[in-house]
C-alpha cells in the first residue's frame, strides 16, 4: 500500500507564497484572477485610479483570487467572500471595512459588465469601526517646530502641514508655481489626481514671501517655478548639508525622516526616533481647530474630502476642550443673568 503524505504549510509559508504570486502576477492564472486583471485595467484607464490605489486594490483582490483559485466567477458565493474577508480577521475594523469595500466594488463592476448575473458581494456589510478621537499634536508643538526650523523652506513646509492640513503626498508635490501670493492661495494635488485650492492667511503668507526672496542653501539662487518646495538633500552624519537637488521630488520615506528631524530638534521626540509622533497628527490638529472656529463643511473642503461624512466621522465628535468651552460659556451666561441691572 502506497502511503500518501500531505504537507501542511505554516501561515508564514502560505503568506510568502501569496506575496510572490501577487508580485509576479501568477494569481492571474486563476479564473477569478483573469477577471481581476481586466477590472484593474478598467479601473486605471477608464475610472482614472492612481498607481497607489491600483496597488492597494490589487493586493486585496489578488488574495481573493488565490483563496478562491478553484472557483469560476459564476460559482462564487457570499460565504466564499466572507472566507476571503476573514483573512483580515485579526486586523482593525477600519482595515476590514476597506477590504470589504474593495471586494464589493470589484463584484459591482463584474455585474455591471455582465460578467456575473448579480454581485455575490451585494449583501456584504462593512464592520462598524469604533469612534476614536483623532490623535493631535502636543500643545504648543507648532511654535516649537517653527522655532527649531533653520531655513525658510523648512518653515514653509511645516506650515503646509500645520496651517493647511495637507497630506504627506500633497506636500511632496508642491512647487513654487502652485503658490499665488497675489490671490493668497495655493493649489495642491491630492488623492485620485484631484486638485484643490486652499486660501493662504496669517503667518504662512509672511514665511512664503521670505522663502521666495532668499537663496536656497547650497543652490545659490532663489526658488524657481519648477523647483519642489521640499527636495532631497545630502548630509553628513552630523547633519551638515553637503548638496541639494531642488528639481527632484522628495520621496515619502525621506519626508518622514525630514519631519522627525524637526520633531527631534523641537524636543518633541527623543534622539534618533522615527516613530511616535506621526506627521498626520498635524492634519488632525489643523482639522480639529478649523472645525471649532468654523464648521465641519469648511474642514471638509480644506482637507479635500470628497464626502463630508468622511470628515464628520473623524472630526464631528466633541472632545473635552469643546465641553470646557461650553461650560465656560454657560458660566458666563449665568453670571450675566445674575448680575443686578444698573
Amino acid at each position: 500500500m502506497t502511503g500518501i503524505y500531505v504537507t501542511r504549510l505554516t501561515l508564514t509559508e502560505a503568506a510568502q507564497i501569496m506575496r510572490v504570486a501577487v508580485k509576479d502576477k501568477r494569481y492571474r492564472a486563476t479564473p477569478l484572477g483573469l477577471l481581476v486583471g481586466r477590472y484593474l485595467r478598467w479601473f486605471r484607464n477608464e475610472w482614472g485610479a492612481t498607481a497607489t490605489t491600483i496597488r492597494d486594490y490589487e493586493a486585496i483582490l489578488a488574495r481573493m483570487s488565490l483563496t478562491l483559485a478553484d472557483k469560476d466567477p459564476l460559482e462564487v458565493t457570499i460565504e466564499d467572500l466572507r472566507d476571503v474577508i476573514d483573512l483580515w480577521a485579526d486586523r482593525e475594523a477600519r482595515t476590514r471595512a476597506k477590504v470589504t469595500s474593495v471586494v464589493r466594488a470589484f463584484w459591482s463592476w463584474a455585474e455591471d459588465q455582465d460578467q456575473v448575473p448579480f454581485s455575490p458581494a451585494a449583501k456584504l456589510r462593512r464592520p462598524r469601526a469604533p469612534r476614536r478621537a483623532a490623535p493631535l499634536l502636543p500643545q504648543n508643538a507648532d511654535a516649537r517646530l517653527l522655532n527649531a526650523a533653520q531655513t525658510p523652506r523648512d518653515r514653509v513646509g511645516l506650515l503646509f502641514l500645520l496651517d493647511l492640513g495637507v497630506r504627506r503626498s500633497e506636500l511632496a508635490g508642491v512647487h513654487p508655481r502652485d503658490i499665488d501670493l497675489s490671490r493668497r492661495q495655493v493649489t495642491v494635488f491630492g488623492k485620485g489626481q484631484k486638485s484643490r485650492v486652499i486660501p493662504l492667511r496669517g503667518r504662512i503668507v509672511l514665511e512664503i514671501e521670505r522663502y521666495m526672496l532668499e537663496p536656497l542653501p547650497l543652490v545659490g539662487r532663489t526658488p524657481e517655478p519648477d523647483d519642489f518646495l521640499l527636495y532631497p538633500e545630502k548630509r553628513t552624519a552630523g547633519a551638515r548639508l553637503l548638496a541639494a537637488y531642488p528639481k527632484r521630488r522628495m520621496s515619502g520615506p525621506t519626508i518622514h525622516r525630514w519631519w522627525y528631524r524637526h520633531a527631534e530638534a523641537a524636543g518633541l521626540v527623543g534622539t534618533g526616533m522615527t516613530s511616535g509622533l506621526n506627521m498626520h497628527r498635524a492634519r488632525h490638529t489643523f482639522a480639529t481647530e478649523l472645525r471649532r472656529v468654523a464648521d465641519i463643511g469648511a474642514a471638509s473642503q480644506a482637507l479635500g474630502h470628497s464626502d463630508i461624512s468622511t470628515t464628520a466621522a473623524i472630526y464631528g465628535h466633541y472632545d473635552l476642550s469643546d465641553l470646557e468651552r461650553a461650560m465656560e460659556a454657560l458660566a458666563r451666561s449665568r453670571r450675566e443673568r445674575e448680575e443686578p441691572a444698573d
